[in-house]
């Protein structure tokens, strides 16, 4: 209905509608070996596309400011729901009301939406001050969600998988990593395969994506140095364009 409203509901308009707004973009860049189309038959067949709302929101100050310097309004982020830090302002994303300490998901109405607009008590968040994070890998996690939620490119899930294994494989016998980082790795490779799992309320913060994720930024710190080191093999990286044009079929 919303890609109708939006005049987006052909193929390609509406996968892109996912890709840029939703979080099935964290499934859409690693489609199946040899699939065709953005979206898989999972994700057609199901009554539950995806959650998003029963994330915990995350507001991040600073953008909240930046809105409304050059907007005149704040809005939400998709990423901010599974996320802890901002990517672009590296700041502790708020998960209570910072004025009334009350749960965003439960303040007011509509999982806390109207806090940005009505603000609380007189008061608004942009009023209040950001807290920096001081943790590398959080800010590193996020930089890479949001990478891979804005790609304009694709590689099937096997092969990244198997890419990221060799990597980690090569960096054991150097010495880069450890014996017990090699294990956890593989062991977040293997709970990775079931990003194709989409027939279940997909959600990419409890789920799947949070291991690949954190096996990229282990072995490559950004998803843009895994795709460099991909091209530089027999890994097919394909223009997520051609696959947002393709209706999804039976077969693939």
């Amino acid at each position: 209905m919303i890609a109708d409203l939006l005049g987006r509901a052909d193929t390609y308009e509406f996968n892109r509608l996912l890709h840029e707004h939703t979080s099935y973009s964290q499934v859409g860049v690693f489609p199946d070996f040899g699939q065709s189309s953005y979206t898989r038959c999972n994700y057609q067949d199901s009554e539950t596309r995806f959650e998003t709302e029963s994330q915990r929101v995350g507001i991040c100050i600073d953008c909240v400011k930046e809105d409304i310097e050059s907007l005149g309004f704040p809005y939400w982020r998709r990423d901010h729901r599974y996320v802890e830090v901002c990517a672009k302002h590296n700041t502790i994303l708020l998960r209570q009301c910072p004025i009334c300490r009350h749960d965003i998901r439960y303040h007011r109405q509509g999982y806390g939406h109207d806090l940005l607009w009505v603000g609380c008590k007189g008061s608004y968040v942009h009023q209040c001050e950001p807290t920096k994070n001081p943790h590398e890998y959080k800010l590193t996690f996020a930089r890479i969600f949001a990478e891979i939620g804005e790609s304009k490119f694709a590689v099937d899930l096997e092969s990244v998988i198997e890419h990221l294994a060799g990597q980690a494989n090569k960096m054991a016998l150097e010495g880069s990593i450890s014996e017990e980082e090699l294990m956890a790795i593989n062991w977040r490779l293997k709970n990775s395969k079931g990003i194709t799992d989409t027939w279940l309320k997909y959600r990419p913060d409890d789920r799947y994506s949070h291991n690949i994720i954190e096996v990229i930024a282990m072995l490559y710190g950004s998803f843009a140095a895994l795709l460099d080191s991909l091209r530089q093999t027999d890994k097919l990286v394909r223009n997520i364009d051609d696959l947002m044009r393709v209706e999804y079929q039976d077969r693939y």
